[in-house]
């Protein structure tokens, strides 16, 4: 494959998840990083010189100008990802934003709004949905091989102590639920369809976000996602499918897990492992979609990706939990 035949990527942010990006990105032949952005220049100068980057620019603002970007990967803080997303997809860059997609489904629409009226691509970057043992964990739910789906049981906790890191902070959309608990959500909408309720409590913690908290989620199949997610404790962070006929043990850590077992109420088991490559699968799908014209995935689409952000903000209604900046809205 020529170079000119690459996609040639933006990376917005310097933190792990943005390495991670980067490093994933060098193992699809179809994908070129060609620039990061950082606020700070000597940020973007070393994480240039780590993954050997041609461009570093020091304002996210170069980034966007950056007529040798085409798609972005918007790495930042959840509460940056509504203003960041518009910029770039403004500037004409399609965008694949890492989750949480936005602080709330208001953010998110506006996001929507300006992907369309940029003709450009966006995508929530949840990795969980393209990982290929989940993908054939769908599979086999859909095909019926467990019977009738009833319920998804899934847990995502880690001890956080620093109370002064970006998890505890308010002021950047801190707090377990937006960090951790969008995976289990996030798993059993994948495999149960469209929500109809959900029913939440937790603790707020001193820095005024969600430490700890749980719910139950119904949905139009019939139903029922049970999750829980914590900053103060580590969880088994595993996933459990149940329906009429089986269940499904997700192995840990099930947001992108390398194998799971298949236990059939007739005895029957089965124990399956797919290995992955991590942040690649998405990446590798945004870049099809790209090319083949579409603006939005055909896998999580961006009404989905809203709709899910709906149901985190009913979730934090319930336990209590209000970001400063829509305090200022």
């Amino acid at each position: 494959m020529n170079d000119d035949d690459r996609l040639r990527w933006g990376i917005a942010g310097t933190g792990k998840i943005a390495a991670a990006m980067t490093e994933a990105l060098r193992t699809l032949p179809d994908a070129e990083v060609v620039a990061v952005g950082s606020r700070t220049p000597a940020v973007a100068d070393d994480f240039a010189r780590r993954f050997d980057i041609p461009v570093a620019h020091g304002s996210y603002g170069d980034l966007w100008a950056d007529d040798q970007v085409e798609i972005v990967y918007v790495a930042s803080p959840h509460s940056h990802h509504h203003e960041m997303t518009i910029a770039a997809l403004d500037a004409g860059r399609h965008v694949l934003c890492e989750k949480a997609f936005a602080l709330n489904a208001g953010q998110a629409r506006e996001m929507v709004a300006a992907a369309a009226r940029n003709d450009r691509f966006l995508m929530e970057a949840m990795w969980t949905w393209f990982i290929p043992a989940v993908v054939d964990v769908k599979r086999r739910v859909d095909a019926g091989e467990i019977g009738e789906l009833r319920v998804v049981e899934a847990d995502f906790g880690i001890p956080v102590i620093d109370e002064g890191g970006r998890h505890r902070r308010a002021d950047l959309a801190g707090g377990a639920l937006l960090d951790l608990g969008i995976y289990p959500i996030s798993f059993a909408r994948y495999l149960a369809g469209d929500p109809v309720a959900v029913r939440a409590l937790g603790t707020i913690g001193p820095t005024g976000v969600d430490s700890t908290l749980g719910g139950v989620v119904s949905y139009r199949s019939g139903a029922i996602g049970v999750f829980h997610t914590s900053l103060d404790v580590r969880s088994t962070g595993r996933a459990t499918v149940i329906g009429t006929s089986g269940r499904i043990d997700v192995h840990w850590p099930f947001w992108h897990p390398t194998s799971f077992t298949v236990h059939h109420h007739d005895g029957r088991t089965e124990h399956v492992e797919i290995e992955n490559q991590g942040l690649a699968h998405e990446a590798a799908h945004a870049m099809e979609r790209i090319r083949g014209g579409h603006r939005e995935s055909d896998v999580i689409p961006l009404a989905t990706t809203v709709s899910t952000m709906g149901l985190l903000d009913e979730i934090r209604a319930q336990v209590g939990v209000v970001y400063p900046q829509e305090r200022e809205e």
